[in-house]
Protein backbone atom coordinates (compact mmCIF):
# COMPACT_ATOMS: atom_id res chain seq x y z
CA UNK A 1 0.00 0.00 0.00
CA UNK A 2 2.85 2.37 0.87
CA UNK A 3 4.56 1.54 -2.41
CA UNK A 4 1.46 2.62 -4.37
CA UNK A 5 1.34 6.00 -2.63
CA UNK A 6 5.08 6.53 -3.14
CA UNK A 7 4.79 5.71 -6.86
CA UNK A 8 1.86 8.14 -7.31
CA UNK A 9 3.79 10.84 -5.47
CA UNK A 10 6.91 10.28 -7.63
CA UNK A 11 4.87 10.36 -10.84
CA UNK A 12 3.17 13.59 -9.75
CA UNK A 13 6.53 15.24 -8.96
CA UNK A 14 7.97 14.19 -12.36
CA UNK A 15 4.89 15.48 -14.24
CA UNK A 16 4.89 18.81 -12.39
CA UNK A 17 8.64 19.18 -13.05
CA UNK A 18 8.23 18.47 -16.78
CA UNK A 19 5.35 20.92 -16.99
CA UNK A 20 7.45 23.61 -15.23
CA UNK A 21 10.38 23.01 -17.57
CA UNK A 22 8.08 23.29 -20.60
CA UNK A 23 6.76 26.65 -19.35
CA UNK A 24 10.29 28.00 -18.77
CA UNK A 25 11.49 26.87 -22.22
CA UNK A 26 8.43 28.44 -23.88
CA UNK A 27 8.98 31.72 -22.05
CA UNK A 28 12.66 31.87 -23.04
CA UNK A 29 11.88 31.14 -26.71
CA UNK A 30 9.21 33.82 -26.88
CA UNK A 31 11.25 36.56 -25.10
CA UNK A 32 12.73 37.86 -28.37
CA UNK A 33 9.28 38.22 -29.92
CA UNK A 34 7.90 39.89 -26.81
CA UNK A 35 10.84 42.33 -26.66
CA UNK A 36 10.40 43.22 -30.33
CA UNK A 37 6.65 43.68 -29.90
CA UNK A 38 6.99 45.86 -26.80
CA UNK A 39 9.89 47.91 -28.14
CA UNK A 40 8.62 48.16 -31.69
CA UNK A 41 12.28 47.92 -32.77
CA UNK A 42 11.87 46.08 -36.04
CA UNK A 43 8.87 47.91 -37.47
CA UNK A 44 9.88 51.10 -39.23
CA UNK A 45 13.39 51.51 -37.79
CA UNK A 46 15.35 49.57 -40.41
CA UNK A 47 17.90 51.95 -42.02
CA UNK A 48 17.30 52.60 -45.72
CA UNK A 49 19.48 54.44 -48.24
CA UNK A 50 22.63 54.28 -46.13
CA UNK A 51 25.41 56.32 -47.71
CA UNK A 52 28.56 58.20 -46.75
CA UNK A 53 29.00 61.82 -47.91
CA UNK A 54 31.39 64.73 -47.35
CA UNK A 55 34.40 62.43 -46.99
CA UNK A 56 37.57 64.35 -46.13
CA UNK A 57 40.90 63.33 -44.60
CA UNK A 58 39.50 63.85 -41.09
CA UNK A 59 35.73 63.33 -41.22
CA UNK A 60 32.78 61.79 -43.03
CA UNK A 61 28.98 62.04 -42.74
CA UNK A 62 26.76 58.95 -42.65
CA UNK A 63 23.14 59.53 -43.71
CA UNK A 64 20.12 57.19 -43.83
CA UNK A 65 16.34 57.19 -43.47
CA UNK A 66 13.80 55.26 -41.41
CA UNK A 67 10.02 55.17 -41.80
CA UNK A 68 9.48 56.09 -38.15
CA UNK A 69 11.31 58.57 -35.94
CA UNK A 70 14.04 56.89 -33.90
CA UNK A 71 17.44 57.85 -32.49
CA UNK A 72 20.32 55.91 -34.02
CA UNK A 73 23.97 55.34 -33.24
CA UNK A 74 26.97 54.69 -35.50
CA UNK A 75 29.52 52.22 -34.16
CA UNK A 76 32.76 52.40 -36.14
CA UNK A 77 36.44 51.50 -36.23
CA UNK A 78 39.38 50.66 -38.47
CA UNK A 79 38.88 46.89 -38.45
CA UNK A 80 35.73 45.03 -39.56
CA UNK A 81 35.14 43.30 -36.22
CA UNK A 82 36.03 46.12 -33.83
CA UNK A 83 33.65 49.06 -33.42
CA UNK A 84 35.24 50.95 -30.52
CA UNK A 85 34.16 54.44 -31.63
CA UNK A 86 30.58 55.72 -31.41
CA UNK A 87 28.47 58.72 -32.33
CA UNK A 88 24.84 58.90 -31.21
CA UNK A 89 21.95 61.05 -32.35
CA UNK A 90 20.56 63.33 -29.66
CA UNK A 91 16.96 63.35 -30.96
CA UNK A 92 14.57 61.02 -32.74
CA UNK A 93 14.17 61.61 -36.47
CA UNK A 94 13.41 59.77 -39.69
CA UNK A 95 16.16 61.57 -41.68
CA UNK A 96 19.43 60.64 -40.02
CA UNK A 97 22.84 62.31 -40.34
CA UNK A 98 25.88 61.70 -38.12
CA UNK A 99 29.37 63.15 -38.60
CA UNK A 100 32.25 60.82 -37.75
CA UNK A 101 35.42 62.63 -36.67
CA UNK A 102 38.30 62.97 -36.05
CA UNK A 103 39.41 60.34 -38.54
CA UNK A 104 42.82 59.39 -39.91
CA UNK A 105 43.65 60.25 -43.53
CA UNK A 106 43.79 57.50 -46.16
CA UNK A 107 42.23 54.96 -43.79
CA UNK A 108 39.42 52.45 -44.31
CA UNK A 109 36.69 52.80 -41.67
CA UNK A 110 34.05 50.15 -41.00
CA UNK A 111 30.71 50.95 -39.39
CA UNK A 112 27.27 49.64 -38.49
CA UNK A 113 24.08 51.31 -37.31
CA UNK A 114 22.50 50.54 -33.96
CA UNK A 115 18.88 51.41 -33.22
CA UNK A 116 17.80 50.27 -29.77
CA UNK A 117 18.93 46.66 -29.36
CA UNK A 118 19.07 46.03 -33.13
CA UNK A 119 22.29 46.29 -35.15
CA UNK A 120 22.12 46.88 -38.91
CA UNK A 121 24.87 46.32 -41.46
CA UNK A 122 25.23 45.44 -45.14
CA UNK A 123 23.88 41.88 -45.27
CA UNK A 124 26.18 40.54 -42.55
CA UNK A 125 29.20 42.72 -43.39
CA UNK A 126 29.89 46.19 -42.02
CA UNK A 127 29.52 49.28 -44.21
CA UNK A 128 32.84 50.90 -45.11
CA UNK A 129 34.46 53.99 -46.62
CA UNK A 130 37.99 55.34 -47.09
CA UNK A 131 39.07 58.79 -45.96
CA UNK A 132 40.92 61.06 -48.36
CA UNK A 133 44.63 61.83 -48.16
CA UNK A 134 45.91 64.78 -46.18
CA UNK A 135 46.69 67.79 -48.34
CA UNK A 136 49.73 69.77 -47.31
CA UNK A 137 49.83 73.07 -49.11
CA UNK A 138 53.09 74.96 -49.06
CA UNK A 139 53.10 78.40 -50.68
CA UNK A 140 55.35 79.08 -53.63
CA UNK A 141 57.85 81.77 -52.79
CA UNK A 142 59.36 84.36 -55.08
CA UNK A 143 63.05 83.74 -55.74
CA UNK A 144 64.23 86.65 -53.59
CA UNK A 145 61.93 86.73 -50.56
CA UNK A 146 63.83 88.02 -47.53
CA UNK A 147 63.20 86.09 -44.33
CA UNK A 148 64.65 88.61 -41.91
CA UNK A 149 61.27 90.23 -41.29
CA UNK A 150 59.80 86.90 -40.18
CA UNK A 151 62.67 85.46 -38.17
CA UNK A 152 64.67 88.54 -37.21
CA UNK A 153 67.66 86.50 -38.34
CA UNK A 154 70.20 87.59 -40.93
CA UNK A 155 68.70 88.01 -44.36
CA UNK A 156 68.11 84.74 -46.24
CA UNK A 157 66.32 83.75 -49.36
CA UNK A 158 64.39 80.63 -50.27
CA UNK A 159 64.15 79.87 -53.94
CA UNK A 160 62.16 76.62 -53.99
CA UNK A 161 58.92 75.11 -52.76
CA UNK A 162 59.56 72.49 -50.08
CA UNK A 163 57.39 69.91 -48.33
CA UNK A 164 57.56 68.62 -44.77
CA UNK A 165 59.33 65.51 -46.13
CA UNK A 166 62.07 67.74 -47.58
CA UNK A 167 62.60 69.38 -44.18
CA UNK A 168 62.49 66.07 -42.31
CA UNK A 169 65.21 64.71 -44.59
CA UNK A 170 67.42 67.64 -43.48
CA UNK A 171 66.46 67.59 -39.74
CA UNK A 172 69.57 67.61 -37.54
CA UNK A 173 71.80 69.03 -40.26
CA UNK A 174 73.16 72.56 -40.58
CA UNK A 175 72.04 72.96 -44.19
CA UNK A 176 71.77 76.74 -44.61
CA UNK A 177 69.04 76.43 -47.25
CA UNK A 178 66.70 74.73 -44.70
CA UNK A 179 67.99 76.46 -41.54
CA UNK A 180 65.45 79.29 -41.75
CA UNK A 181 66.05 80.75 -38.27
CA UNK A 182 69.85 80.45 -38.67
CA UNK A 183 70.42 78.72 -35.34
CA UNK A 184 72.82 76.20 -36.85
CA UNK A 185 70.47 73.18 -36.97
CA UNK A 186 67.50 72.25 -39.16
CA UNK A 187 64.49 71.24 -37.03
CA UNK A 188 60.71 71.57 -36.81
CA UNK A 189 61.05 75.27 -35.86
CA UNK A 190 62.49 75.89 -39.33
CA UNK A 191 59.56 74.05 -40.95
CA UNK A 192 57.07 76.18 -39.00
CA UNK A 193 58.84 79.40 -40.00
CA UNK A 194 58.98 78.26 -43.62
CA UNK A 195 55.19 77.76 -43.67
CA UNK A 196 54.67 81.32 -42.40
CA UNK A 197 56.63 82.88 -45.24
Amino acid sequence: MANGKTNKKTITIVLVSLFGIAIIVGAVLSMGKIRTFLGGAAAGSTPEGVRVTNITANSATVIWQTTKSVAGQIEYGTTPGSFLLRNTETAQTSDHSLVLSPLLPETIYYFRIRIGEEVYDENGAPYSFTTKGAVASVPTLPTSTPLASVTEAPSATVSAQYTLDDFQAKFGSSNSEFDINKDGVVNSADWILYQEI
